[in-house]
């Protein structure tokens, strides 16, 4: 992985400066995926990029798609 310096509001910056290892290690994964996406010219593509990703997240995590479904599901009613 680089690093990259960029340009952020001040107090995004103080925010994060602020913040513990774990919380900080959430807000890098955060930023990867949204520059990763925000490059695919597609919405479409976006979209399947963005939804592989959160599977291969839940797959790490031990969470089969079947007890994802259900947790959405879950959500609608």
């Amino acid at each position: 992985m680089s690093t990259l310096t960029i340009r952020i509001d001040d107090d995004i910056a103080q925010r994060f400066s602020q913040a513990g290892e774990a919380e900080k290690a959430k807000w890098e994964e955060a930023f990867n995926l949204w520059w990763r996406v925000y490059f695919i010219p597609d919405p479409k593509d976006k979209l399947a990029a963005t939804m592989q990703y959160f599977r291969s997240k839940a797959a790490e995590r031990g969470l089969t798609i079947e007890e994802l479904e259900q947790i959405l599901s879950e959500d609608d009613k």
